[in-house]
């Protein structure tokens, strides 16, 4: 969903596309990061004097505010980012992330004017970057699949070890863990943080046996209750979030990072075409599979499903 076609409040999908795109645009260099997220910033005029307060001082004070106070912390956020553009691209990468996910953690934020401004100032600039990721990143799959040797490409597509006692053990602790900060966060109430911890157990743990999914389904269902759409905001939450591991896996080169977010991404939504990513997912699969009949690892790959 874009953000024109709801602009009365920022959506949390959207906040989390533009993080995760700020994310990858500041592991593509400099001028891609000056480009999209400093120049459109800078010419609608939200740069100001320098202050002396930095503006990682400002985050940590907004951070604490709370109560009443929530309904101030757009002004300070646009100070925040105002400051951070008289600093260096990374304090504004960090800013602009940080308004965003406070736009996720309080509707108050998200229906702000100034979140509202600051969204309609990067969107148009975050999509561009985005849309021509998504013909560099295919095409470096690709050549990253085509020069894979037939060995290289088995060890990547072969499963997670879990044959070994200690890698037993250590994935079910790590689930146990994730489970847990799960349950702290819903007793709080703290929606945005159920709904990242969720999507990230889900993902983790999505095809493992025991992976207590009727108790975090019975969670999904309270929160569901209590704001309608969470469901739904959790599985493009899921999706956007395997996006972004699958680009940053090919940007990088982990080959067995990016098949596996593939898979996931295909195991979780099982083709769902109105999942965020759908089709940029499926023609990487595509490409994926032209790929593994091409090295005839077809039947390895049956075997290893």
């Amino acid at each position: 969903m874009a953000f024109r076609d709801t602009n009365s409040k920022v959506p949390v999908t959207v906040a989390e596309t533009m993080i995760k795109t700020i994310r990858l645009l500041a592991a593509s260099g400099r001028r891609s990061f000056q480009t999209y997220l400093y120049d459109p910033l800078f010419y609608a005029g939200w740069k100001r004097d320098y202050s002396a307060e930095t503006a990682a001082r400002m985050m940590t004070r907004i951070e604490k505010l709370e109560g009443a106070q929530v309904r101030t912390i757009s002004a300070h956020c646009k100070r925040m980012i105002a400051q951070a553009l008289t600093e260096n691209l990374s304090a504004l990468g960090n800013g602009a992330i940080f308004f965003f996910e406070m736009m996720m953690r309080h509707n108050a934020v998200a229906t702000s004017p100034e979140a509202l401004e600051f969204m309609s100032i990067l969107e148009d600039p975050l999509r561009k970057f985005e849309a021509e990721q998504e013909g560099a990143i295919s095409d470096r799959f690709t050549e990253r699949l085509t020069a894979s040797s037939k060995e290289a490409l088995s060890e990547a597509l072969a499963p997670v070890e879990l044959g070994r006692r200690e890698n037993t053990v250590k994935l079910k602790e790590e689930a146990r863990i994730l489970f847990e900060k799960i349950k702290r966060a819903s007793q709080k109430g703290d929606l945005a943080t159920c709904r990242k911890l969720i999507s990230a157990y889900l993902i983790r743990f999505a095809e493992a046996e025991d992976n207590n999914r009727d108790e975090i389904e019975a969670l999904i269902e309270a929160f569901e209750k209590r704001e309608s759409g969470f469901r739904n905001e959790l599985h493009s939450f899921m999706a956007i979030n395997l996006y972004y591991q699958i680009s940053k896996g090919i940007s990088s080169g982990d080959l067995r990072t990016t098949i596996r977010s593939i898979r996931k991404y295909a195991f979780i939504f099982q083709g769902d075409p109105l999942v965020p990513y759908h089709r940029e997912i499926d023609r990487l699969e595509r490409k994926l599979y032209d790929i593994i009949r091409e090295k005839d690892l077809m039947k390895e790959l049956i075997r290893n499903s």
